[in-house]
């Protein structure tokens, strides 16, 4: 009498885990009615079991077992806690009996608006989850200081041609544009006028040349003469232009002109010259012995 009171108070008071492989070891005979009766109590109607691989196994086992039972209803109750805690989770056609295929894709329609509910709650709940970890970190670390670097332009820059009043207000592009403009027309100005002058200098000699088939009628016709006016038209031409863009980048400059902008990320603050030591001239007593002079000192 005794050893039958203590094997019952050893069986209620059995671990989980054992009882759970004595359903499973049920379920795999094809005794469904006795390893419901085993499992059911580890799931309801409070969980029992000690890792979510067994709580998911156990819903596998329990679902396939009410169903060859007849049971469907609740085969399909536990195959939705299935699909809750594994949204992913299929039977495989090959593996699996028709029956058990066919009854969980038939729940696993019904269920999949409740299965989508479910991803986009447990997503919100990893992002909200985040954000409360990400603001716990902020408030341990302290408040955080952002640093806005800004350069103060100056308004004189945007007389100075070539562009440079566009690249102080930020408008790299704009001032490429105008320094490739200038810069070309500049140096065609130039360099039309230094090969006049180094060809022709400032009155060019004229060698007239007289047609022979025509009547003379004191002119003449001077081809070095049409080059160097040639010339001078393309100096005056490119340089007139050179200044109307100039003027046009310089109105361009002032109407966009920034007072402030960003410092770009490389930018590097200037850095204060060290203290100057400034030396100094002292006077002081000297004494050598027995007699008492006067030295100088420096200091640097």
């Amino acid at each position: 009498m005794l050893g039958i009171v203590l094997f019952l108070a050893l069986a209620q008071v059995a671990p989980p885990s054992a009882e759970f492989n004595r359903g499973k070891a049920a379920y795999e005979r094809a005794e469904y009615g006795r390893a419901i009766e085993v499992l059911r109590p580890l799931l309801y109607p409070e969980l029992r079991l000690e890792t979510e691989g067994q709580v998911v196994a156990a819903h596998r086992m329990l679902g396939i077992a009410h169903l060859f039972e007849k049971q469907n209803a609740l085969a399909a109750q536990e195959f939705r806690k299935l699909l809750q805690m594994r949204p992913d989770y299929r039977f495989d056609a090959l593996l699996d009996p028709p029956q058990v295929v066919d009854f969980f894709n038939g729940v696993l329609r019904e269920y999949e608006g409740e299965l989508s509910q479910i991803e986009a709650r447990r997503k919100q709940a990893e992002v909200e989850e985040r954000q409360r970890r990400e603001a716990y970190e902020r408030a341990k670390n302290g408040p955080t200081v952002i640093e806005r670097r800004m350069i103060r332009n100056s308004f004189t820059v945007n007389f100075i041609p070539f562009g440079a009043g566009q690249f102080q207000n930020g408008q790299r592009k704009k001032g490429w544009g105008f320094l490739i403009s200038e810069t070309t027309l500049g140096a065609v100005s130039v360099g039309a006028f230094a090969t006049n002058f180094a060809v022709y200098g400032f009155r060019p000699k004229r060698t007239c040349t007289q047609d022979p088939t025509m009547p003379s009628t004191g002119t003449c016709k001077d081809p070095n003469e049409k080059r160097s006016e040639t010339l001078t038209t393309v100096q005056l031409v490119s340089g007139g232009l050179f200044f109307a863009v100039a003027a046009w980048g310089i109105a361009d400059a002032i109407l966009n002109f920034q007072p402030e902008i960003a410092a770009p990320a490389e930018y590097q603050l200037p850095t204060a010259p060290p203290a100057r030591r400034v030396s100094a001239l002292r006077l002081a007593p000297v004494l050598d012995g027995r007699t008492l002079g006067a030295g100088l000192a420096f200091r640097f």
